[in-house]
């Protein structure tokens, strides 16, 4: 087997586990974001749903936070500073709506963006395989 043809098949599988990792990101957000944007406070039981799903979406924040402070991350810094922002806004912002000082509204907001986003590098990476 020639050279280039084994660096296109480690390139092509490389490619196949990132669109992987990010269907699995783009599932959870889909489902997390889903369950906020659900969740009715005024309702009974509904309080308890929200809570439920900030709870989970805090997790999956903190999650994102270490993974943009680990020193082997080779986002861009500029990137990562941002997603780090976020995360921190996401916990400040939960606690306010679950005192019920505020909405789940920006959270739902931040989270469809980053879906947005997924879709897209989704469809980049499925684009280079097809190529």
């Amino acid at each position: 087997m020639y050279a280039s043809e084994m660096a296109k098949r480690g390139y092509a599988q490389s490619q196949k586990n990132v669109a992987t990792e990010t269907e699995l990101e783009l599932k959870i957000f889909t489902e997390i974001t889903g369950r906020l944007s659900a969740a009715d406070p005024t309702i009974p039981g509904g309080f308890s749903s929200l809570a439920e799903a900030l709870n989970n979406n805090s997790k999956l924040w903190n999650l994102l936070f270490l993974d943009m402070t680990h020193e082997g991350n080779t986002l861009p810094m500029e990137l990562r500073n941002g997603l780090i922002y976020l995360a921190e806004f996401t916990r400040i912002h939960s606690k306010k709506v679950l005192e019920g000082d505020a909405t789940p509204d920006v959270l739902i907001e931040i989270n469809k963006s980053i879906i947005a986003g997924k879709r897209m590098q989704l469809d980049a990476l499925r684009s280079e395989e097809a190529a």
